[in-house]
């Protein structure tokens, strides 16, 4: 077992870059799904929004956790990957529940829209880490 250390390589990677990619999105996707809070409703309320603010909140962190691993030089390339895989799929669900929700509602809001955009964001992000972990695409 190698002895931890500080990979400041990382932040250089695609993989680093990435995951900061995919934490700035986060947040600001939970910034505009929020934003409207009407006691929560906007935040976790309607079934599909609240499937993607969910997915999005508990993504931030877990992105924010593998970005400090990775950081520290601990390598939990399995979990990563069985991670990035559900990612990918439930993001893909996101943005098709998100653009389903825009169209049935007919919403012309501007933070839906660009909600639904950044989410659609993360599945691309989530879909090239994963090319990464399996060897398709260079890091």
């Amino acid at each position: 077992m190698g002895e931890i250390s500080l990979n400041t390589r990382y932040l250089s990677t695609n993989r680093g870059i990435i995951k900061i990619l995919q934490v700035v999105c986060g947040f600001i996707i939970c910034s505009l799904l929020c934003s409207q809070w009407y006691g929560g409703r906007s935040c976790f309320g309607e079934g599909r929004l609240g499937f993607s603010s969910g997915l999005n909140f508990v993504c931030v962190v877990v992105n924010i956790v593998l970005f400090v691993l990775n950081f520290l030089n601990i390598r939990a390339w399995g979990l990563e990957r069985i991670y990035t895989v559900v990612c990918t799929i439930l993001f893909l669900i996101a943005s098709i529940l998100m653009v389903w929700f825009i169209i049935e509602v007919n919403a012309s809001r501007g933070y839906l829209i660009s909600s639904t955009v950044l989410i659609v964001v993360q599945f691309l992000l989530f879909l090239w880490d994963l090319k990464i972990l399996q060897g398709e695409s260079p890091n």
